[in-house]
């Protein structure tokens, strides 16, 4: 079954309106005309996402989304990659996954090439299944779980009038999570050391208000997502270590190994990142170091479905537990193919979100777990249709 033709789609959406704003923390905000909402700057350029289908001369198609470095994955897919794909046999992945890795060598290999190359081998993976007429997680080994349980990852910090945060509309919010049946919640911090000692304050208040709204029997998570420094970081974790939480999420940049490190030995919870690491070889680096307890790698991000099922083993030769990053149905089926991944993120839909809906089959929460179909690939169908209403023309 030979590669015919790899069909790149950019799409643009509308901005989506918000009813609150957020205030929630990002590495960005240490310059202050970038910090929160209220000083977001102007929407990027270029496509907001990609859509790529992998044509085949036997009429089969797999197709894969990203939105991931969309502007800069593009050119890259279609100049790059595309042109050395075609022509070639869609079931060698591993094959094909090594020929896209060795033409980015030059590119410096990680970050957007990484991303570049998780979009062609998700599609080719969801072309293999349809081909196969088997779901994903069949190929990789299949079921080792009836079901995937699921935390609900959002609760960013919504903003009063007055710039606070508003800790009724995040009590409200967990409290629904907690009814929908949902047995762990992930919140992010409000607050970084360009705040001072008043925003560690802040944020203490904020995962306090969690834990008492959820209980002490539901598992909580927070995420410093990449902001902090390694020293803000610890003293961060022990103003908080009394809330029983299951893991510190992504304390430190992703380059700063060493930062990981230290954290994790003066922290008194489990240490977790990784989705901001895009191979095999950087993990090998995490495991020689010791740099967290959990790692996350994305389907999306570390070179799709060929690269982070290696991911996953080397884990395991060291006992750690992977808990992907990203609640979409590439990581589920990875979920649902390893022991080691005992839980999955999963992104709660968002009134704001639905207008953009062009994907079909996506697996939904249902009492805290993730049930996937014996569909076949990744068990999703793209609606055409509602694609040309986003496709961007720039």
């Amino acid at each position: 079954m030979k590669i015919t033709r790899l069909k790149l789609t950019p799409l643009k959406f509308p901005p989506a309106p918000r009813k609150h704003t957020i205030h929630s923390i990002n590495p960005i905000y240490i310059f202050p005309d970038l910090r929160y909402d209220s000083a977001a700057p102007a929407p990027r350029k270029g496509p907001d996402m990609l859509v790529l289908q992998v044509e085949t001369d036997e009429g089969i198609t797999g197709f894969a989304n990203s939105g991931y470095a969309g502007t800069s994955v593009y050119p890259y897919v279609r100049d790059i990659l595309a042109p050395a794909l075609v022509g070639e046999d869609a079931f060698r992945t591993e094959w094909l996954w090594e020929k896209m890795f060795r033409y980015s060598i030059a590119s410096a290999r990680e970050g957007v090439t990484s991303s570049a190359i998780s979009l062609v081998d998700v599609a080719l993976w969801d072309l293999k299944g349809k081909a196969l007429n088997q779901p994903v997680y069949n190929l990789l080994g299949g079921r080792t779980k009836d079901r995937i349980r699921a935390y609900a990852s959002h609760l960013y910090v919504y903003a009063t009038d007055a710039g606070d945060p508003d800790l009724s509309l995040l009590r409200e919010e967990a409290a629904m999570y907690v009814e929908q049946g949902f047995t762990a919640v992930k919140q992010r911090f409000g607050f970084g050391p360009w705040d001072g000692v008043e925003g560690m304050k802040k944020n203490r208040a904020l995962v306090k208000t969690l834990r008492e709204t959820i209980g002490e029997d539901i598992e909580l998570m927070v995420d410093c997502c990449r902001a902090f420094d390694a020293d803000y970081a610890i003293k961060m974790a022990r103003m908080v270590e009394e809330f029983n939480l299951t893991w510190l999420e992504e304390p430190v940049q992703p380059h700063d190994h060493a930062g990981y490190v230290k954290v994790r030995g003066a922290a008194s919870m489990p240490i977790s990142g990784g989705e901001n690491e895009y191979s095999k070889h950087a993990f090998r680096r995490w495991a020689e170091m010791g740099c967290a307890d959990i790692w996350q790698p994305d389907v999306d991000r570390a070179a799709g479905v060929t690269e982070v099922q290696k991911i996953v083993n080397l884990a395991a030769s060291f006992d750690i537990p992977v808990i992907p990053h990203g609640g979409w149905a590439t990581n589920f089926h990875v979920a649902m193919a390893n022991i080691n991944i005992p839980l999955a993120e999963y992104f709660p839909p968002q009134e704001e979100n639905e207008g953009a809906r062009f994907i079909h089959g996506e697996p939904v929460v249902r009492d805290g777990h993730l049930e996937l179909s014996d569909r076949p690939g990744f068990g999703l169908e793209l609606d055409e249709e509602a694609l040309k209403r986003f496709v961007y023309e720039g």
